[in-house]
Parts: structure tokens; C-alpha cells; sequence
């Protein structure tokens, strides 16, 4: 059960619930309906006081399966929003009802952190290289012929958790074929990974969860963070498409995935803010589940990549035409045509600059930053009396580098990557 309250639209737009004086506002509930003698009371559902089970909740009286008397002499009604039966009964998720996790609402009543994230989406936007994709299968490609090293390698590999998903229900914008562990081994990511340099790897939430870690190992990085993403149902409309799948694998009803990340070589807050600014993001992503049969993950991790991690050499593997974006080059099989250049792509990235010397998408491996988005963006702890600085570009003035934050965010860093 789920005590968390649920924004309505104005109260006055609801008539009166029964019991209650005049002019007084319903209750804050993501069900309107649902209150004690409503049409869950009527039908005996949940948990209730007064007569029969009334509400999704607790209801008057206290806690109980449906003693006491009438709302008239129960005492003040106590109702808790039961997100876990209203799952049971319509498959509506309970992360369906999580207020503000869109990405553009989460920050309005932040405003240092909304500023942050418009300074940064700013600079990323003016330095994101041209898309690049490249149709290929992997199988049999040679990624060293892409000619360079890279600074975050993002991966979704065909696990055999995904075609199970989906047994018996043709999609036929992509190939389902799971890959074997060992030929997600083979792929040699290695040399194709700078140092430092970050690996994203979705692992869906069954198998893929212990031989992610395998993968990470054997491409040569070690697991730092998991990235869990939350997929909500709340625009399927219809009751089939809420309806909840059974999956023979598992024991629970399966409503996340998990997106593994890895470091390769050694990256600090402290002294890197160069190359890394952390703690702008979480760990959690709130977003809505694709089409049955669908793979689409949602494009939010990109966002968390970028505002992360100061690189600029972004490649994603086993990309799909949805997944092309300024910034990044993707390489697949499903990918339905391609413009890749090795030589054209090099040379965005040639010499030692960043922004603002750097304006546009030309030159330099590194993003850059502002002054503004130093004094805004979270900072390492002070350790005793002393104020730890991290590391700036040389076109930033080195008294940015101490934050100037009193919120809640450098306390929560805990140990270096």
C-alpha cells in the first residue's frame, strides 16, 4: 500500500462527496470514487470500516474488514490510496500515479536545479555533433574500423528475455533474435573504449542482470552505478493493453528494467570536473512503456548520459532509426540506412578545445562548460574546514570551482566512482 497523495484538478471541478458539509473539497485521492459508501463499498472491495469493505483503503473507523457503525458515528475517515489493488483490479500501474517525473514538471519548484539543467542542455545542444548512423551487423563487424576510441558506449543487446516477452506476437519492425552470452562476449568493446571512459548496458530484469555484469567485466569495465527505469502504463486506455502478461519466469509481475554502468579506468569527482559533473541526475527513470512487443527505451538516459558525462565521442550499439540523435553515431542491424563517414567523424573532434571557445560541433573530445553552470551544479563535500575544488576548464575561472549550494545534493555523494 502506497500513502502517497495525488494531484487533482481543482476540487471545485468534483461534486460533493456524500457526508461531507457544503463547500468543502473531496479528498485527495487518484480515484474519485473510490471513498467510503462509494461504488467499492457498494461491491465489498478493500478494506473498510462502516458496513462491508469500504474504499480502497482504510476507511471510517479506523483499520478493519468492515466493522462499525455509520460515517456519522465512526469518528473522523482515515483513507490510504491502495495503488497495489487498483493494480490487481485494472492493471494500472502504482508508479503511474508518481507526481512530477516528467522531466520537464520535476524541477519547478527548484529553481537553481532548473537553471542548471537549461544552462546544460544549452551547451550540449550547440555541441552536438551532426547524427551519424551506420547499418551493420555486428555479428561480423569490425569496430575498430570506426577509428577512434570513446568516451560512453551505450549498449542494448537482443537478450533472450526479449523474444520471450513477446512469444507468439510477430513485430515486424525488428529482428527479436536473442544473441548468446558468448556472442555479446565476443563483440570487443575494448578496443573501442577510451580510458577513462563509461559503458550504459541494458539488461532487462532476468538474466540479463547477472551476465551484464560478465559483459562489463570482460569488455574491460567495472560495474559503479544501476540504473532501474520505472515503465508506467497510465496512456493505455483500454483494458487489454493494461492487462497484465504473465510470464512463466518469474514470480513477480515484472514492471522495471535495469541498466547497468560501467567506468573503465579512474574518474573523480574532486579533481575531474572537467570530464565528469555528478550527482545532477538519479538513478531512477519514470517513463511510459512502449507498444507490446516494443524495445524502445525511454530516451531520458540519454539526457541523464549527456548532462554526466563531458565526452563528446558517443556511440550506441545495436540502435535502432528511433534511436539516431545529434550527438551520438548508432550502429545496427535494424537501422534502414546509413551516412557514417569514419573520416568526416574524426574530425569533429580534432584538437584541445571546449566551450565557449569552441561555439559549434567542431573540435575538441570535450563538451566544455560555463561559469553559471559551475556555481550551480553540485559540488564534492567539504571535508573538515577546508572546501574541495574541483577541477575546471582553463577557461573558467578557478574561483567557480567552489560551490556555493546549500541543498541537499553533495551530502548524498558518497565515495568516489
Amino acid at each position: 500500500m502506497m500513502d502517497v497523495p495525488f494531484m487533482l484538478p481543482p476540487w471545485d471541478a468534483f461534486p460533493p462527496m456524500p457526508g461531507m458539509p457544503p463547500g468543502m473539497p473531496p479528498m485527495m485521492h487518484p480515484f474519485p470514487f473510490d471513498f467510503p459508501g462509494g461504488p467499492h463499498a457498494m461491491r465489498g472491495r478493500g478494506r473498510g470500516g462502516g458496513r462491508g469493505r469500504g474504499g480502497p483503503g482504510a476507511g471510517a473507523g479506523g483499520r478493519g474488514r468492515g466493522r462499525g457503525g455509520s460515517h456519522s458515528d465512526a469518528g473522523p475517515v482515515e483513507v490510504k490510496n491502495n495503488y497495489c489493488q487498483h493494480f490487481v483490479d485494472t492493471g494500472l500501474r502504482p508508479q503511474n500515479f508518481i507526481r512530477d517525473h516528467e522531466p520537464n514538471d520535476r524541477f519547478e519548484e527548484y529553481p537553481k536545479l532548473k537553471e542548471l539543467m537549461k544552462l546544460k542542455k544549452e551547451v550540449i545542444r550547440k555541441r552536438a555533433t551532426p547524427p551519424m548512423y551506420l547499418h551493420t551487423d555486428l555479428k561480423t563487424f569490425d569496430l575498430q574500423s570506426l577509428g577512434m576510441r570513446f568516451d560512453v558506449i551505450l549498449v542494448d543487446p537482443p537478450w533472450e528475455e526479449y523474444a520471450r516477452r513477446v512469444s507468439g506476437f510477430a513485430h515486424s519492425n525488428f529482428d527479436l533474435t536473442p544473441w548468446t552470452l558468448e556472442e555479446m562476449m565476443n563483440l570487443r568493446i575494448d578496443l573501442i573504449a577510451d580510458t577513462p571512459s563509461f559503458c550504459f548496458l541494458w539488461v532487462g530484469t532476468a538474466e540479463g542482470l547477472d551476465q551484464g555484469r560478465h559483459l562489463l567485466r570482460k569488455w574491460g569495465f567495472r560495474r559503479c552505478e544501476d540504473i532501474c527505469w520505472l515503465k508506467t502504463n497510465a496512456k493505455r486506455q483500454d483494458s487489454s493493453s493494461a492487462m497484465i502478461v504473465p510470464d512463466e519466469s518469474s514470480i513477480l509481475h515484472h514492471t522495471k528494467e535495469h541498466c547497468l554502468m560501467g567506468i573503465r579506468g579512474t574518474v573523480r569527482r574532486s579533481t575531474d570536473g572537467h570530464f565528469i559533473h555528478a550527482n545532477i541526475d538519479t538513478d531512477i527513470i519514470v517513463a511510459e512503456e512502449p507498444p507490446y512487443g516494443s524495445t524502445e527505451k525511454p530516451t531520458e538516459l540519454y539526457d541523464l548520459i549527456e548532462h554526466f558525462c563531458l565526452g563528446r565521442r558517443r556511440l550506441e550499439l545495436f540502435g535502432e532509426d528511433h534511436n539516431i540523435r545529434p550527438g551520438w553515431l548508432t550502429i545496427g542491424k535494424s537501422i534502414s540506412s546509413s551516412n557514417f563517414s569514419a573520416d568526416t567523424y574524426s574530425k569533429w573532434f580534432e584538437g584541445d578545445v571546449r566551450y565557449p571557445d569552441a561555439p559549434s560541433y567542431e573540435g575538441g573530445k570535450l563538451l566544455g562548460t560555463l561559469p553559471e553552470i559551475e556555481n550551480l551544479r553540485p559540488k564534492s563535500p567539504t571535508r573538515g574546514n577546508q572546501i574541495t575544488e574541483e577541477s575546471t576548464p582553463s577557461n573558467v575561472p578557478a574561483a567557480t570551482a567552489v560551490s556555493t549550494s546549500t541543498g541537499p545534493g553533495p551530502s548524498a555523494m558518497g565515495p568516489p566512482v
